[in-house]
């Protein structure tokens, strides 16, 4: 119960209204899962047996928003970050990142847009032969009482809130952070890891009928590709 309320106090994101991805109690209970995960000390891409689960998981970026969207929402999302984006983009639930005229991601604007629970993507954080190169993906988690945006997954490296060299964590969440890259055999950087954007993966709709339908009356709709079989 301590962790759940540290949840609501930490991460104070509203989730009124249609455009909100999830509602206060689904926020709070993701937040809650992935600090108790976070606590296991997971290394990136490490097999770990979820309870219950037969067999081991690699706890990549995109298995370990797997693993947080089936835990919390009892959704099953694609297996890698490009085809996670891909299957969100094909039903328009995928939001470029707004840009500064550098080319920069204009970060206020974003954190705007953003909800808890939205999926967030890189692109070539790696060299990969993949059509869209998206290589990175993370669950964002609102911002903390002092607006800190955060983030939670699986990272190779980075100082998380419990671990100094990644591993499956609690995240700062930079959009402009340097986030790697494809280099050539001389060492130099040929494409320089980039933030994308972010899917939304649930959308609460008021009930069919209604116009100022009860929260908690809500439907939930997700793309056909990430539900339950």
């Amino acid at each position: 119960m301590k962790t759940l309320l540290l949840a609501i106090m930490v991460f104070g994101v509203s989730a009124g209204g249609a455009s909100a991805q999830l509602t206060p109690a689904q926020h709070t209970i993701l937040v809650d899962e992935i600090r108790q995960l976070s606590l296991l000390r997971i290394s990136y891409n490490q097999g770990w047996r979820p309870p219950g689960d037969p067999k081991a998981w690699a706890m990549d970026c995109s298995n370990t928003s797997r693993y947080i969207y089936q835990t919390v929402f009892g959704l099953q999302l694609p297996r890698t970050a490009s085809d996670q984006y891909y299957a969100l983009k094909q039903v328009g639930r995928v939001t470029h990142a707004p840009r500064l005229a550098d080319g920069r991601v204009d970060t206020a604007a974003l954190l705007g847009q953003l909800r808890s629970g939205d999926l967030l993507f890189w692109q070539w954080t790696y060299d990969i032969d993949r059509d869209p190169p998206i290589t990175h993906v993370m669950v964002y988690l609102g911002r903390t009482a002092d607006g800190t945006p955060k983030m939670a997954g699986s990272a190779s490296r980075s100082k998380g809130e419990t671990t100094d060299h990644g591993g499956v964590n609690v995240y700062v969440f930079d959009p402009n952070a340097n986030m790697g890259g494809v280099k050539n055999f001389l060492g130099n950087y040929v494409r320089r890891g980039a933030f994308v954007g972010f899917g939304r993966v649930i959308k609460q709709e008021p009930l069919a009928g209604t116009q100022t339908a009860d929260r908690r009356s809500h439907r939930q709709t997700v793309p056909a590709a990430m539900r339950m079989n």
